[in-house]
């Protein structure tokens, strides 16, 4: 079997909701050589099944993280590019053909990543909303400035790898072998910009939902800095002995 160009890794837990949307996305995009594996990451709804009735390999991940669903779908891709995305998030029809450029273009490129806006209506907050158009402008100029400051901002929702330079870093997983326990995009990113070239893209678009965005939005951004302070200050986020290992 002739592998594809690019494979599109999808981790999901109960995603019946979304998944359709964003099946259909990836369904209409102008480039066609490509394959799509969704992990299901133990769903006791109708994902796997909404998965199969769209042409996708289906593979089952009994450790719940995402950072153990994004590295089993990783490690069994076929193609040499690595395109992720999530359940409820709907890419653009020039997603992968852009993705698949970029890596033509520049032999040295090793990740690419995009913008990563909202759904509109999506929250469950009426307020905000009201909110998310505004969001545009900040969420886009937050990926340049942290672009610039190679912070290179990988969101789980957009960003594509070159397979060989993933398992070059190891994955979503520490030095030691540990998984990430948070940031697992984030963590990836930052070490890939060791190895090689990865660029920003700002004609990369995906939409994702803000579902998890309620009237307490803005504990979001700040648990998020959190984050990124720590991992300023103490390099891997790794899993502890709370059951991710």
């Amino acid at each position: 079997m002739v592998a594809p160009k690019i494979s599109v890794v999808i981790p999901a837990l109960n995603e019946e909701a979304e998944l359709g949307e964003c099946l259909e996305s990836l369904a209409g995009q102008s480039f066609q050589d490509f394959e799509v594996i969704l992990v299901d990451n133990g769903s006791t709804d109708a994902t796997a099944r909404i998965a199969l009735d769209f042409g996708c390999r289906v593979l089952y991940e009994p450790r719940r993280g995402v950072s153990f669903a994004r590295q089993r779908g990783f490690e069994a891709a076929r193609a040499e590019i690595i395109a992720s995305t999530d359940a409820d998030t709907v890419v653009s029809s020039d997603w992968l053909r852009l993705i698949y450029r970029a890596f033509q273009e520049e032999p040295g490129l090793v990740g690419v990543y995009g913008r990563v806006l909202l759904k509109k209506g999506s929250s469950p907050s009426r307020y905000f909303n009201q909110l998310i158009p505004l969001t545009d402008p900040f969420l886009t100029s937050f990926l340049e400035v942290s672009h610039s400051l190679s912070f290179p901002h990988f969101c789980g929702a957009n960003f594509a790898v070159r397979k060989g330079s993933f398992e070059q870093v190891g994955g979503f997983k520490a030095k030691d072998g540990r998984f990430y326990r948070v940031s697992e995009d984030v963590q990836l990113g930052l070490k890939l910009r060791k190895v090689g070239e990865v660029r920003f893209l700002k004609d990369l678009v995906v939409y994702t939902s803000a579902r998890k965005l309620g009237e307490d939005f803005w504990k979001v951004p700040l648990a998020n800095a959190r984050n990124y302070i720590a991992m300023a200050l103490e390099g891997d986020l790794v899993a502890k002995r709370s059951g991710l290992a």
